[in-house]
């Protein structure tokens, strides 16, 4: 069993440290280091390997143990590359001038590591590996030197699966030895030893035959059919769709395993390596991929208790919220901001509402941003940022420098808080606010209230309302259509027509018409028609980038100073 993985110089990562358990979930976004956790462990075995293969007990020598075994970049099953040194942080295999010890040349190798501790039989271990690039086609690995003598004691039980995501079954599969195996699974391909793990569990484990074929009727309600080889070209895998009774086949068609959909491919070689590997470290990337929801719940409980009755270790790459609810928080690497275990379930939560809301830019803000800012929808933002610039307020440099904002997806402002409480997986102490149109009176503040959440609200009906401002409009009108005194003097009029006499006297007074009005709906579209422009509701904000401080309602600034306070740009 694995306890800890600690890496340096190692792909995207320059150094970091994974805390394992004997069952572990790894939960991130993509491009976030779950598969490369797995690829170094993967990549620790097959040094391993050549180590114990060229180096074994009895043979070694202090100049063997200097200059490692050679690992050729064909003989690299673990990680398809183009050429070493894309195994090294990016891919710089020599240490900078500035990196140089007082006995170091220019040039000095870099060492990649990767380090395992674990447990054997009760007995903790470490081992860590050493790697120099030499060349496009060639590196060498080593164990650190005071590793080197309990190395294959303490790993001679160790077995190491890595399964990259499902790719697909072949139409035909001779039988394979195990490094060729190996070979297939590094390039992607661990669906081309399906009948080959299906042929090993039948003829080298007779009760894991019985036990897969139960697995398989439970589940799909087929029945496998013992796997042939001798005599053949290749390995005859079938299956009945369906369960004979009394021994009979009742009807049913003999069909080839790959017949069958993806995901009794993708359950049936899962299962696979759990029966022909027993006391096996299973690393899973995306196990649930082709599988339906319901499906992906079944499957993870019985691969859970398959692997605890059978000794092995599961450490599984997941985007699955299925997986992660099921799985208790302290068995939960999660790779949002840094790798790092969780605790408690509503960390476990958060990660999991941040797998089904948010978006790589989102994902890229939070770790930089101090605050989000929850607004109906873009209008909403840009009319804030207008308004900003209009008043020098201090708010307005964030609003010009890549501002993290929201839209609530219309008049929902739940998304809002379900949305920031996603974002704390990422930062636990991101600040946000919340304005909500005066059209949510009827929605509590209790109902979408969280830690560190501020609830403002507009007192007029929607922000669009603060643009109803006669001189405003009225000069607006006179930029758009300049020397059309026809069309200016209809839009004047419509306005006098429309607007309450109390609005055009006092335009930055409180109104009930103007708390209860969409006037982006009513008033504005109107306003233009008259004026024979057309003008959509997405550009309303040109109309607050032209009016005067005097026609800017004082909430308005009052809602900036709010945002400017809850989301720490201002004290």
């Amino acid at each position: 069993m694995i306890t800890r993985v600690t890496v340096e110089h190692f792909k995207r990562f320059e150094r970091e440290v994974f805390d394992l358990a004997d069952h572990v979930v790894l939960a991130g976004p993509n491009n976030s280091g779950k598969t490369t956790l797995l690829q170094a462990i993967a990549v620790w075995n097959l040094a391993a390997q050549k180590w114990t293969a060229r180096r074994g007990s009895g043979t070694s020598t202090k100049a063997k143990e200097r200059t490692g075994v050679p690992i050729t970049r064909k003989e690299f099953t673990a990680v398809p590359l183009r050429e070493m040194k894309l195994l090294w942080h990016e891919a710089a295999i020599a240490l900078r001038k500035e990196e140089l010890k007082k006995d170091q040349k220019a040039g000095a190798p870099r060492v990649l590591t990767i380090a395992l501790e674990g447990r054997t039989a009760g007995e903790p271990w470490t081992i860590r590996f050493e790697f120099r690039c030499s060349g496009t086609e060639l590196l060498y690995a080593k164990p650190a030197p005071d590793h080197v003598a309990s190395l294959q004691n303490s790993t001679r039980d160790i077995t190491v699966v890595h399964m990259p995501p499902f790719s697909g079954i072949g139409a035909e599969e001779t039988r394979y030895d195990r490094p060729y195996q190996d070979l297939l699974i590094g390039q992607g391909k661990p669906g081309d030893i399906l009948r080959n793990l299906l042929l090993e569990v039948h003829e080298n484990a007779p009760d894991g035959w019985k036990a897969l074929c139960k697995d398989v009727k439970e589940i799909f309600g087929h029945h496998l059919l013992p796997p042939k080889y001798e005599g053949r070209p290749f390995i005859l895998a079938e299956y009945l769709p369906g369960i004979p009774a009394r021994g009979k086949k009742n009807g049913l068609s003999e069909l080839d395993v790959s017949s069958a959909g993806s995901g009794f491919h993708q359950v049936l070689l899962l299962l696979g390596f759990l029966y022909a590997r027993p006391s096996t470290v299973l690393l899973l990337d995306e196990p649930d991929a082709h599988l339906h929801v319901i499906l992906q719940k079944q499957i993870y409980d019985r691969l859970r208790r398959l692997a605890a009755e059978r000794g092995s270790q599961l450490i599984i790459a997941t985007h699955s919220e299925i997986l992660i609810d099921g799985t208790s928080p302290d068995q939960i690497l999660s790779f949002y901001s840094e790798p790092h275990r969780l605790v408690t379930e509503v960390e476990r939560d958060q990660v999991r509402e941040a797998l089904k809301r948010l978006s790589a830019m989102d994902i890229l803000l939070a770790e930089q941003a101090e605050g989000v800012l929850y607004v109906e929808n873009e209008s909403d933002f840009n009319l804030l940022r207008a308004w900003a610039r209009v008043m020098d307020h201090p708010t307005y440099e964030w609003f010009t420098r890549r501002p993290f904002w929201h839209a609530n997806q219309g008049r929902n402002p739940r998304e809002a808080r379900e949305h920031f409480f996603a974002l704390r997986a990422i930062q636990p102490d991101l600040r946000a606010y919340l304005l909500l149109d005066g059209d949510n009176r009827g929605l509590s503040d209790r109902e979408v209230r969280a830690d560190g959440l501020v609830i403002g609200r507009w007192k007029r009906y929607e922000a669009e309302s603060y643009l109803i401002h006669p001189t405003s409009l009225n000069r607006f009108i006179e930029t758009m259509a300049p020397r059309m005194p026809l069309l200016i003097s209809a839009a004047e009029r419509y306005l006098k027509d429309e607007l309450p006499p109390a609005v055009i006297r006092e335009p930055l007074g409180e109104h009930d018409y103007l708390n209860v009005t969409p006037t982006s709906k009513t008033i504005l579209p109107g306003f233009f028609k008259a004026a024979g422009i057309g003008f959509s509701r997405t550009d309303f904000y040109l109309i607050a980038e032209q009016m005067e401080q005097d026609e800017i309602c004082s909430e308005v600034g009052e809602k900036l100073d709010d945002i400017g306070r809850s989301l720490g740009l201002m004290k």
